[in-house]
């Protein structure tokens, strides 16, 4: 009897160490399985969120505020971090998934558009003026780095930020240059 018992606490001994021992699915691990597209993507849809707050604060301030400072320096903030983000993804090699493509961009747009529209009521306040400039250089910053790691993106960017803004008047001269809109 105490053969059998024993024999059973060794077998359940055995069966916790390989169960312990079993790696589990965590950040680190989530990450080396997705791929490239996946994290830009994701890089994106973290850019989104953090800008969409930044530009719920936008809407709340007078038309005649100062937003150089307060606001847009928040913005370039997120959007310098995403691009060193995109640094590290590096170049995609396969470019096979047109969906996390398509995603990528038209999340992307929908970026450029929301700040577009914030931003050109701004514009015309002349203490604003650097801030857009800012803004506009960083968001150039940020579609040259996405090109460079998905090559041919800003072909597909292009006519969505176009068809989006069709009442809306570009003040993003660098961002129109690089789109060639």
């Amino acid at each position: 009897m105490q053969s059998r018992l024993t024999s059973v606490l060794f077998a359940l001994f055995a069966f916790s160490m390989v169960a312990f021992a079993a790696p589990a699915a965590g950040k680190e691990l989530i990450a080396a399985r997705s791929t490239p597209l996946d994290v830009i993507l994701n890089i994106f849809l973290d850019l989104k969120v953090k800008l969409d707050v930044c530009i719920a604060a936008l809407v709340k301030l007078d038309v005649k505020a100062d937003i150089s400072a307060i606001v847009v320096g928040q913005i370039v903030v997120a959007i310098k971090a995403c691009i060193t983000a995109l640094v590290s993804v590096g170049a995609v090699v396969d470019l096979s998934d047109k969906d996390k493509i398509t995603a990528i961009a038209t999340v992307c747009a929908q970026i450029l558009v929301s700040l577009n529209a914030c931003i050109s009521v701004f514009a015309t306040i002349l203490a604003n003026v650097t801030a857009v400039v800012t803004l506009d250089v960083a968001l150039q910053g940020l579609l040259v780095q996405l090109n460079l790691c998905v090559a041919g993106i800003l072909v597909l960017i292009a006519p969505l930020c176009a068809s989006l803004t069709g009442a809306v008047g570009l003040v993003l001269t660098l961002v129109i240059g690089v789109l060639g809109l």
